[in-house]
């Protein structure tokens, strides 16, 4: 898996870093609906995101839809501030479960 993950208690965290742009999105998109079908949360630590664009932003807002389909819990964990920036200028900050 090209993403670090995490599964503790059918919960899952998965770790990203560096720039979540074009060229990871559709790699990330992949591993975290497969991830979401087999676990009951799906978390992710960007605490160590440099840097995050609208394709990013895209498939967070899919994901996040997706586990609401499913009632499975979405959250964002300790969003670095380049991504918590991004996230209020798009005015999803309060759209995302943030911890």
């Amino acid at each position: 898996m090209p993403f670090d993950e995490n599964i503790i208690e059918n919960k899952a965290i998965i770790k990203l870093e560096g720039d979540i742009d074009l060229e990871k999105t559709e790699e990330l998109r992949d591993q975290a609906m497969q991830t979401l079908h087999n676990n009951e949360a799906l978390e992710f630590d960007m605490s160590k995101v440099d840097y995050i664009d609208s394709s990013g932003i895209s498939v967070m807002i899919e994901l996040h839809q997706e586990a609401g389909e499913q009632s499975k819990s979405f959250s964002i964990n300790n969003p670095s501030e380049q991504v918590s920036s991004v996230l209020k200028m798009a005015k999803l900050f309060d759209f995302f479960k943030i911890t």
